[in-house]
């Protein structure tokens, strides 16, 4: 039913179209579809009544009951200008995978519009506005009030983000002692001396040596500055993931029945020190035994890795938060048991972390999410108590909570 115009494929688009269309059997074949269409919508050669039943389309495709169809369109128009405004608000009051490039991206979004979604509290959608190419002061000071520590670093990197004074002093009451936060906000220009000065006490001798200088603060009054609170590792401790199952895996087995053998989960477990789970895991999904897991994660060099994870099929840029994972374990010597295992997962989530925070890559922001936000309050508390660190609790929000935004769904 098409025709050539200018090598542009277009088509003779009629109301029964628009049903078919819209109903193709399988989610694959309508995001196809729907490529196809925006391709044609963005090259002008339609008429005018074609273009109406192709918007029409398009549309149909942005409220498809298959949420994995609704995110295609997302990442399709994120930046187009078949995005008008109601159609940019509706992708992103929708989850969080359709959301995001939308929220990152689209610029009919105005303030008022970013301020209620931050207000949601859906960390995924708060990590999406904080990288927007410009983020006003009014947003900025938003996310610094309610947003996780992932996603106020994301924001305190962002060059384009406009973070007023008051709000980096927030960030510093809240996350004081994240090397990767305070490091974050000593990279900003114009900072005033008070903040400098408390900054001081924070970040590592490098940035600490720049401030100083940068800054014609005295040797002396640097020296009384850090005395007042040394720098601290403030990363969580997780709650293991498999406690006294013999049989992991059979536990591996059933999670890859259901789907549920991720390359996130397999991630959280090896930086829980569940060692057991991930080889097992590792082994299910690659199909090989469980000794040749061990033997190319942990002996095999990057290569061993990388081929691993290519067997496994599982996303590379897992790759580097888990070959950080086994270089922490390698120098701690921690074979995965209960002895160590808190200086283990705190040291492996402060270098993981401090590693990956400015990966722009949404498999890794996922696993950073994941190993900040998805421990229960309660166990994030007693991490912290035996850590003998600070729970940073924002204004007005209460100890119990740990000062954390939790996702929807975590």
């Amino acid at each position: 039913m098409g025709e050539r115009r200018d090598s542009v494929t277009v088509y003779a688009l009629t109301s029964e179209d628009v049903a078919y269309l819209s109903a193709a059997p399988t989610a694959a074949a309508r995001i196809v579809t729907m490529t196809k269409l925006v391709h044609d919508l963005e090259a002008g050669a339609l008429t005018e009544g074609e273009r109406g039943l192709a918007t029409e389309i398009l549309h149909c495709f942005a409220a498809d009951a298959e949420a994995t169809v609704r995110e295609a369109v997302a990442w399709q128009i994120n930046n187009s200008t078949l995005l008008t405004e109601d159609l940019a608000e509706q992708l992103a009051r929708d989850v969080g995978a359709v959301a995001f490039p939308v929220l990152r991206h689209a610029e009919a979004l105005g303030d008022e519009f970013l301020l209620r979604i931050v207000a949601e509290s859906d960390a995924h959608k708060q990590l999406a506005i904080a990288g927007r190419r410009t983020v006003s002061a009014k947003v900025a000071n938003a996310i610094v009030e309610v947003g996780n520590v992932v996603v106020v670093t994301r924001l305190l990197r962002n060059a384009g983000a406009a973070v007023p004074e008051p709000a980096l002093h927030t960030a510093v009451d809240r996350f004081g002692g994240v090397r990767a936060v305070t490091e974050a906000i000593a990279a900003r220009p114009d900072l005033s001396m008070a903040l400098v000065e408390r900054l001081i006490a924070f970040v590592s001798e490098e940035i600490r040596a720049s401030l100083v200088t940068s800054h014609k603060l005295s040797p002396h009054l640097a020296a009384k500055l850090v005395e007042r609170g040394r720098e601290a590792a403030t990363m969580l401790l997780l709650q293991p993931l498999v406690h006294e199952i013999d049989d992991v895996d059979l536990v591996a087995h059933h999670l890859d029945a259901n789907h549920r053998l991720t390359g996130s989960l397999l991630c959280r477990a090896l930086c829980a020190g569940e060692f057991r789970l991930f080889v097992a895991g590792m082994s299910v999904r690659a199909g090989i035994a469980v000794e040749a897991v061990r033997l190319l994660a942990w002996d095999g060099g990057p290569l061993g890795l990388e081929a691993l994870f290519r067997k496994a099929r599982l996303p590379s840029a897992l790759e580097v938060p888990v070959r950080i994972a086994i270089a922490v374990a390698r120098e701690l010597g921690y074979d995965g048991g209960d002895a160590g295992r808190a200086t283990y997962q705190a040291e492996v989530i402060a270098e993981v972390f401090t590693e990956c925070a400015e990966i722009d890559e949404r498999e890794v922001d996922d696993l950073l999410l994941q190993l900040i936000d998805q421990a229960p309050a309660d166990v994030v508390d007693r991490a912290m108590a035996r850590a003998g660190l600070p729970l940073p609790v924002p204004p007005g929000r209460h100890p119990a909570s740990g000062g954390r935004v939790v996702p929807a769904g975590g």
